[in-house]
């Protein structure tokens, strides 16, 4: 013990010098790690309400915020949705020219862009990044192409009846029309005033066009009736869709970081103690390669630290 303290007082520089150089290493570290500009928002998920027209009751599906949160996790676990927020932020989309730099853009997000309902009606989103412009755009975004994705779950279904209703609704007008030409040309083939006299074959023909005419029409109309509500429908679902979200904290460009300080103290002590391992270790180093050179050299230690030594070895 006596020969690490004599060494220690002798060469103080042994143990500070590197001690203070690897904490200042950790301080830095600790500080360029810690150093990011953190972005909140909240958006408020509205209910939505019952709809009436033309005496018939429709209903938009319910707005729960337990399911907008469950599609937008959803969303935020797929590498397309990321990769959407990336192109929509031209700092990010700037940087991933390739696929390999798209990537990583796409795992950053994973890693730092988060979302939680902490209330019945309310979403929060956060990101981090040493941008704070960036770090802003990346909420602002989010929020948007979510909505934006929800209005497409919700009138996804309305496109899919509109688009159908609508080719229905073309090939009723051709069959009315073919209808049409054939009950003409029949009537022209046979004027009014001979039609009482006419066999019943003819009667029956007759019959058999006025029938499949008006079915024809009575179809046409009904597809026309449809087609006005599935477009009624989703002119009401986005017109919903504007009011069932409410960004109540919108994004904000931040204008100081939001230093990590558990992170920072974590690192300052590990630093602490491997700078302190490390001076001891050159301490005992330098002691055991100078145990020959020490001879009857004069001490280096303080009165306190000389008595208590040789009060030490006087026991032992």
């Amino acid at each position: 013990m006596r020969d690490y303290l004599e060494t220690f007082f002798r060469r103080k520089w042994l143990f500070f010098v590197p001690f203070f150089a690897v904490l200042a290493v950790a301080i830095a570290f600790g500080l360029y790690s810690s150093w990011v500009y953190e972005v909140q928002a909240r958006v408020s998920v509205q209910p939505n309400t019952m709809l009436e027209s033309s005496g018939q009751q429709l209903s938009l599906p319910p707005s729960d915020v337990k399911d907008e949160y469950a599609r937008l996790s959803d969303l935020l676990l797929t590498d397309d949705f990321m990769e959407q927020i990336v192109n929509s932020v031209p700092a990010l989309k700037a940087n991933a020219t390739d696929a390999a730099r798209m990537q990583a853009a796409v795992d950053k997000l994973h890693k730092d862009l988060n979302a939680w309902a902490p209330g019945s009606t309310l979403i929060n989103f956060r990101y981090r990044d040493r941008d704070p412009q960036v770090a802003q755009q990346v909420v602002s975004k989010t929020i948007d192409l979510f909505i934006a994705q929800r209005a497409a779950d919700r009138i996804g279904k309305a496109d899919d009846a509109i688009k159908f209703l609508a080719a229905q609704q073309v090939d009723y007008q051709n069959q009315l029309q073919t209808a049409s030409s054939s009950l003409s040309d029949w009537e022209k083939a046979h004027p009014p005033d001979t039609r009482t006299t006419l066999p019943e074959s003819d009667q029956l023909a007759y019959q058999r066009l006025r029938t499949g005419y008006d079915t024809v029409l009575d179809h046409l109309k009904y597809v026309g009736d449809e087609l006005e509500k599935a477009r009624f429908t989703k002119d009401k679902m986005l017109a919903a869709q504007s009011s069932t979200y409410e960004v109540k904290d919108p994004p904000v460009v931040p204008t100081s970081p939001a230093i990590t300080v558990n992170k920072l103290l974590s690192l300052v002590l590990l630093g602490v103690g491997v700078a302190a391992g490390l001076g001891v270790c050159l301490i005992a180093l330098a002691t055991w390669f100078g145990a020959g050179n020490r001879g009857a050299t004069r001490t280096a230690l303080p009165a306190w630290a000389d008595r208590m030594t040789r009060q030490e070895e006087q026991s032992a």
